[in-house]
């Protein structure tokens, strides 16, 4: 099986959900990105690392009994929507200080 590519078909955009990156109290300005917990897609860069207010597009995905979103698009709080870099991930919950919301 190859590894998941994302595309702008409209089957593709069918499985993608958007959240947003937020905290429960102050400390950094963001999260640096995860690498692929489902191990299809090694971690090209950690560039572009979503800053606190990012709003995220991506494929939810449950590994080991943990939720986590495999990101293709970022916008950040003070921009418009950019590809992650190929795979990239976050945790739905990061040390009760990060985690997803909903948009």
């Amino acid at each position: 099986m190859s590894s998941p590519t994302f595309s702008n078909s409209a089957t593709d955009k069918a499985h993608l959900q958007e959240f947003a990156l937020k905290k429960h109290h102050a400390g950094c300005t963001g999260m640096f990105w995860r690498s692929d917990p489902t191990k299809q897609n090694k971690l090209a860069s950690n560039d572009d690392w979503p800053r606190d207010g990012a709003t995220l597009r991506g494929e939810v995905v449950e590994v080991s009994g943990q939720k986590w979103l495999l990101v293709s698009h970022i916008k950040q709080s003070n921009g418009g929507w950019k590809h992650a870099p190929v795979g990239a991930a976050m945790p739905f919950e990061y040390n009760n200080h990060y985690y997803l919301d909903a948009v």
